[in-house]
C-alpha cells in the first residue's frame, strides 16, 4: 500500500527534534517528509527559519496530540501515522508522550524510532505491543540516539568480529569520553525528573524482566550481566582510569535486550562507564553540573533555575566543536566444543564522533535510523527490536558514511602467560 509520506518527525518543537529537522531538511535525501505537532503555529516557526537557512519550502504540518485522553484524539493521531512507513520521535518523556504512539505504529504496520533512554518504556513497549508490532510487520525501535546507538553497535560489530573468528564473544566493556563542555537540555532534565520521581510502589512485577523476552514469547537462555563500575577503576589496555556514570544502567539494558535477540552469549557480561577526566578542574565541574542536576530534579523551587528549561540546551558552538569517543574491550573464546584453542582473545575498539552526540548527532543517529528502516523495510521482522538486532551493520555503515565518524578494531597483542579466563575479574572491575 502507498503511503503518502516516508517519514513524519514528531517532537520538532523541542531542542532535538528542531535539530532533525534541521537535518532533514540538510541532507535533502529526496524523500517525502513532514512534521506533526500539538502545536502547528509553534512548529510553523520552527520550520520557517529552518526552511529559509536551507532555501527550502516549508514541510507539512499535520496536527495531533500525543496524549490521547478521547477516542477522538486516537483516530486523529492514527489517522496521521497511517500516511508514513517510518515515524520519528523526539518528544519526551517517552512513557508520557509515547505509548499510544507505539501503539498505533505496532498496530498498523508503521516503523517506529525515538531517541530515549528510558528502560521501563522499553519493557512496557515488549510486553504491551511486541506481538501486534510482529503480526503487523513494524519494527519498534527505542534508544536510536546517544542513548544507545554507539554501545549497541560496538558491541554488535564486536560479535561479528568474533563469529568470523569462528569466536564467541563473552564480554565487553565500553567507556565514553566526552569535552568538559558538554552538557545537558532541559527536555533531558525533564524526562530524567520525571522518571526518578514516579510512583513506582504499585508497580506490578512481572515472573521476568521483560527486556529478556525471545519474539516467541519466553525468557531467552542468553543472560547478560552487568559488569559496569561502582568506583574509579584502571582500563590498562587504553591507558586511563574509568567511573561509573548515569547513564551506564541504560547501556547495559540496550546490550541486554540485544543479547536476546542475537545471541551474543548465554552467559555474556557487559558494562559501561565514562573515561575519568585527568585533571582535577574536569572532575571538580563533572560533580558540580552533577550535583546541579540532581538538585533540579529533587528540589526544584530552589535549583531549577540553574539548569536548560524544555526546548534549551547547549550552544551550536559547543556541539559543532564537541565529540565523542567511545572506546571498547572485549574478550572472545572459542566456541563450545572447539578442542582446537583453548586461548581466549580480547580486542579493542574505537569509535569516535567528530561532533557533540548529545544532541547534534542524536538527531543525525535518528534520522539515519530512519533512513535505514525505510532502506530494509521490505525485509524487517517487526517486534519491539533494538538499532542493532533489527539493522545491523547497515545502520553502521549508514553512520560512517554520512556522518563525520570513525570505526577502528584491533586485537590486543596477548602476554606469554597464561590469560585469565573471562569471568575470572571482580565483578565491577575494568576487565582486560
Amino acid at each position: 500500500m502507498d503511503k503518502k509520506y516516508d517519514i513524519i518527525l514528531f517532537g520538532v518543537t523541542g531542542f532535538t527534534g528542531k535539530l532533525a529537522a534541521e537535518y532533514l531538511y540538510e541532507k535533502s535525501y529526496g524523500i517525502a517528509w513532514a512534521v506533526s505537532a500539538r502545536n502547528p503555529a509553534k512548529a510553523e516557526g520552527v520550520l520557517k527559519e529552518i526552511a529559509a537557512k536551507n532555501k527550502a519550502d516549508p514541510v507539512p504540518i499535520l496536527q495531533a496530540d500525543l496524549v490521547c485522553t478521547t477516542p477522538e484524539q486516537e483516530a486523529t493521531l492514527k489517522d496521521i501515522v497511517t500516511q508514513t512507513k517510518v515515524v520519528l520521535t523526539c518528544s519526551g518523556p517517552f512513557e508520557k508522550y509515547g505509548q499510544t504512539l507505539v501503539k498505533l505504529c505496532a498496530e498498523n504496520g508503521v516503523h517506529y524510532a525515538d531517541i530515549t533512554g528510558e528502560t521501563d518504556f522499553v519493557r512496557t513497549n515488549i510486553q504491551s505491543h511486541s506481538k501486534a508490532a510482529q503480526e503487523s510487520g513494524a519494527a519498534i525501535l527505542s534508544h536510536c540516539g546517544n542513548d544507545c546507538i554507539p554501545q549497541d553497535l560496538t558491541v554488535l560489530e564486536m560479535h561479528n568480529y568474533a563469529v568470523g573468528k569462528g569466536m564467541e564473544l563473552v564480554q565487553a566493556n565500553t567507556y565514553v569520553e566526552v569535552p568538559e563542555s558538554a552538557s545537558l537540555s532541559g527536555g533531558t532534565i525533564a524526562t530524567a525528573t520525571f522518571q526518578l520521581t514516579k510512583d513506582r510502589k504499585n508497580a506490578a512485577k512481572p515472573a521476568f524482566d521483560p527486556l529478556l523476552t525471545t519474539p516467541t514469547g519466553e525468557k531467552s537462555e542468553s543472560q547478560t550481566k552487568s559488569i559496569s563500575p561502582k568506583g574509579a577503576v584502571d582500563v590498562p589496555e587504553l591507558d586511563f582510569k574509568a567511573e561509573p556514570w548515569i547513564m551506564g544502567p541504560v547501556m547495559v539494558n540496550c546490550v541486554r535486550r540485544s543479547n536476546v535477540l542475537l545471541g551474543y552469549s548465554k552467559d555474556f557480561k557487559y558494562g559501561d562507564a565514562m573515561v575519568a577526566s585527568p585533571t582535577w578542574e574536569g572532575w571538580a565541574k563533572g560533580k558540580l553540573s552533577a550535583g546541579l542536576i540532581a538538585g533540579a530534579i529533587f528540589l526544584p523551587s530552589i535549583f531549577q533555575r540553574f539548569v536548560p528549561k524544555p526546548g534549551e540546551g547547549p550552544t551550536r558552538e559547543d556541539m559543532e566543536n564537541g565529540y565523542m569517543t567511545l572506546y571498547g574491550v572485549a574478550t572472545m573464546k572459542p566456541k563450545d566444543g572447539d578442542d582446537t584453542a583453548t586461548k581466549t582473545t580480547k580486542i579493542k575498539t574505537k569509535f569516535h564522533f567528530n561532533k557533540d552526540i548529545g544532541y547534534l548527532y542524536t538527531a543525525a543517529l535518528l534520522v539515519e535510523t530512519g533512513m535505514t528502516l525505510l532502506a530494509k523495510s521490505s525485509s524487517l521482522s517487526g517486534g519491539v527490536s533494538t538499532p542493532a538486532a533489527a539493522l545491523g551493520d547497515d545502520l553502521m555503515q549508514r553512520i560512517l558514511q554520512e556522518l563525520d565518524a570513525s570505526w577502528e578494531l584491533e586485537e590486543i597483542k596477548q602476554e606469554a602467560e597464561a590469560t585469565p579466563a573471562a569471568g575470572d575479574e571482580k565483578e565491577g572491575e575494568a576487565t582486560k
